[in-house]
């Protein structure tokens, strides 16, 4: 039995044999100059109508018009931004298959280069966009995963899917996904998700350690990849795959309950939203609005930013999907882990550098452009305007500046819209915090933003092996600085949110609450879980807890205590 660590990407824990799949070396791409350039135009062109029709299949097979299903429009709108610079490659004596796999590879390596996963993510689509025109070039159907449904359930074990190889899964008998490369936020992810499939990626070495039949136990709750499990740990892993399946069924059925304590104290549940599909994972799961609109996503590396028309129809269309929940939209927060329209070489230190807010001042024709697509969505409901990673009351003041002049514009312009909406700022540098008094004066709300907050006050990034064991919400300095900001809000009457990672566990959620947070914006799959925790909760019990951590000394002790006062829901 071999125990594998990795990221967890899509929850559940099941048990299956181990399908291994690898990519097959390609077609072969013709070097020598074609000498026929109209020729090699016209079976480009039927290639990319060989590709379209595919990806329009998958799309369909996925949702159609859903979330999902939108992640092949997107790669079909890709062949199209990138069919110019292909046809130029074979204007200039290339053949058809040296023209996409030059352009394919030159964009591919772009993004490979970065140290921004996000950015990597963009790799694998530009790669499967290249593999699926040049295997119609070659007469080839798509190729992808397979597996022997009469051989029982099966675990796809491999150095890394496409999107559209694990589209492909749809229908077939796999139970699990163990791959050693990939991310959380890739689209492979998201189609995992979206199919229900547990999913561990980040999982190196596996490929070296597992044979084709093997038995294998995916937790992609955990992270875990367990390699030909005991019997024990088998009947474990299915135990925990059922309980996971019911809990979830029931805490959906549950969605419409209201996230009210034993005394009679309400939250406001709201959703966090990273791609369109979140919306509708938030609103399925009862939730009250959108607390964080995050909107990176719109950017597009092979087209670049939205256009403010652009940028109205996705808000808008947000806003009409909530009804008459509130629409919080976070300003660009481009920069650390998240891909960055930029052009120039990298920053050393990308998560201390111009990003987010900074990004936005340096950038004050795109900045205003935002502003302005959110000041007129904002005449429609009850939408508001959030600030990441500020650090002083001068970047607030500069902030309400641009608002006030891209009302000033929409004004003269005759355009409607809302000069004053609520402004809000996140709270996710420890300077945030300890000037949370001050900053309270100038804004209507507060968002802590949790994972920026603790990684910046203990000097931990999250997301490295070596020191993640020391990113501890429950450590006393972060506890105290929780307490500044609640205190700082409350002398000023204004609200606060917890949009973390943080706030979606059962236990920090009980934390939390004793503190004095009545609003979580959560990632949907969180949502039905803090739900029943609070409905499980006495508000004086929750103070009690809470106030005993403060008194505490170690994150151990803290952690402890939870444990001891709280019962977690599920794995949460």
């Amino acid at each position: 039995m071999i125990e594998f660590d990795g990221i967890p990407v899509a929850g559940g824990s099941r048990v299956g044999r181990a399908a291994l799949y690898e990519e097959s070396p390609g077609t072969v791409i013709p070097l020598v100059p074609s000498g026929r350039p109209e020729a090699e135009l016209e079976r480009l062109a039927q290639a990319l109508v060989e590709a379209r029709e595919g990806l329009s299949r998958l799309r369909e097979s996925l949702g159609g018009d859903s979330s999902i299903g939108e992640i092949f429009r997107a790669h079909a709108q890709m062949l199209e931004d990138l069919r110019p610079e292909i046809e130029g490659q074979i204007g200039a004596g290339a053949t058809a298959e040296h023209a996409v796999s030059r352009v394919m590879h030159q964009k591919a390596e772009l993004f490979a280069s970065s140290d921004n996963p996000a950015l990597q993510n963009h790799r694998r689509d530009i790669e499967d966009l290249e593999r699926r025109v040049l295997r119609a070039l070659a007469g080839l159907a798509p190729e992808g995963p397979t597996t022997d449904d009469e051989d029982g359930p099966r675990v796809v074990v491999a150095r890394e899917l496409t999107p559209s190889e694990a589209a492909g899964l749809q229908g077939q008998h796999v139970v699990g996904l163990a791959l050693e490369r990939g991310g959380a936020t890739s689209h492979t992810a998201v189609i995992a998700k979206s199919l229900g499939i547990p999913c561990v990626m980040g999982v190196e070495g596996l490929t070296q350690k597992v044979a084709p039949g093997d038995t294998v136990w995916v937790d992609g709750t955990r992270g875990v990849v367990v390699v030909n499990p005991d019997p024990d740990t088998v009947r474990r892993a299915r135990s925990l795959g059922d309980r996971y399946e019911r809990l979830e069924a029931v805490l959906l059925r549950e969605s419409h309950l209201p996230a009210e304590t034993l005394d009679g104290h309400r939250v406001v549940l709201l959703a966090n939203v990273e791609y369109p599909m979140d919306v509708e994972a938030g609103i399925e799961r009862g939730v009250s609005g959108v607390g964080l609109y995050r909107t990176e996503f719109l950017y597009d590396p092979a087209r670049g930013l939205p256009s403010e028309e652009e940028q109205v129809e996705s808000y808008r269309a947000t806003l009409q999907r909530i009804g008459d929940g509130r629409l919080t939209v976070r300003t660009f927060d481009f920069g650390a882990d998240k891909e960055m329209p930029r052009a120039g070489p990298p920053e050393p230190n990308p998560a201390m550098g111009l990003r987010s807010l900074r990004w936005c001042f340096a950038n004050p024709d795109l900045f205003l452009a935002q502003l302005r697509a959110i000041l007129r969505v904002a005449a429609e409901g009850d939408v508001r305007i959030m600030l990441p990673m500020v650090g002083s009351i001068e970047e607030v003041w500069r902030a309400k500046a641009m608002i006030r002049q891209a009302a000033r514009e929409l004004e003269s312009e005759g355009t409607e819209h809302r000069p004053d909406p609520p402004i809000g700022v996140m709270i996710e540098i420890p300077a945030a915090a300890v000037i949370a008094d001050l900053l309270a004066r100038e804004v209507d709300f507060f968002s802590i933003g949790t994972n920026d907050l603790i990684q910046y006050d203990l000097a931990v990034d999250r997301v490295n092996p070596q020191v993640a064991g020391l990113f501890r919400p429950s450590h006393p300095s972060v506890l105290r600085l929780l307490q500044g900001v609640l205190k700082a809000a409350a002398e000023a009457s204004i609200p606060v949110s917890i949009c973390g990672e943080m706030g979606g566990h059962s236990i920090y959620a009980a934390l939390l609450l004793g503190m004095g947070i009545r609003e979580f914006s959560l990632t949907p799959g969180y949502v039905p879980r803090v739900r029943r925790l609070v409905r499980t909760l006495t508000l004086r019990r929750a103070r009690a807890i809470a106030a005993q951590c403060l008194l505490l000394r170690t994150a151990e002790e803290i952690e402890a205590h939870l444990h001891s006062r709280v019962t977690p829901v599920g794995m949460g």
